[in-house]
């Protein structure tokens, strides 16, 4: 039997210390006290490391991405290295639903998602009356309700209390904030 190339034995090598990177990194994500996942951590599978991989920051200037929400100015800043690059007017969660506060990151991203009315169940596919507009950005999970950021078919209610706990933004906002984030990019609500 040949054995391998001293090439193709060096590429082995990276291959394999990259997978086990990516399952450290992984792990340390899932016990991280900024994420709260209701299991406990589980081994993962290589298949299961592909979107991790192609969900990971492109460049230095993405991974240096934060965006903050301010609930009471109705504000959301979006942050490049420390700069504010852009902001916008929000709505926020009503009295009844609020939008929660705290620490949080991008969990989720959508182009035209599908919405679901949160106490009826009816499904709104994408199109000019679904409320989620044509961007998601998704980062808590609270049982069966889902809650992020997104565009809206009712534009004239930003700045107001209006949302199921989401924040809504202007559709022409929330494409340009769409293209400068990545998952796992941090969110901070604050009160």
């Amino acid at each position: 039997m040949d054995a391998p190339s001293p090439l193709n034995r060096c590429l082995m090598v990276l291959c394999y210390a990259a997978a086990g990177l990516l399952a450290a990194g992984a792990w340390r994500d899932q016990v991280s006290a900024r994420w709260q996942f209701d299991q406990p951590f589980e081994r993962l599978r290589f298949a299961r490391l592909a979107p991790i991989i192609t969900q990971a920051p492109e460049t230095l200037m993405t991974a240096n991405t934060r965006v903050v929400i301010s609930l009471r100015r109705r504000r959301l800043t979006l942050y490049q290295n420390d700069v504010v690059k852009e902001e916008f007017p929000v709505a926020i969660g009503q009295n009844e639903w609020q939008t929660p506060a705290g620490e949080f990151a991008v969990r989720d991203l959508r182009t035209d998602p599908v919405w679901q009315h949160p106490i009826t169940k009816e499904a709104v596919e994408p199109g000019p009356s679904n409320p989620l507009g044509s961007r998601w950005i998704g980062f808590l999970v609270q049982g069966q309700y889902h809650i992020g950021i997104h565009g809206t078919n009712q534009e004239n209610l930003i700045g107001e209390a209006v949302s199921h706990g989401c924040v809504r933004m202007f559709e022409a906002d929330i494409q340009t904030l769409y293209r400068h984030l990545k998952i796992g990019t941090p969110i901070t609500v604050l009160p």
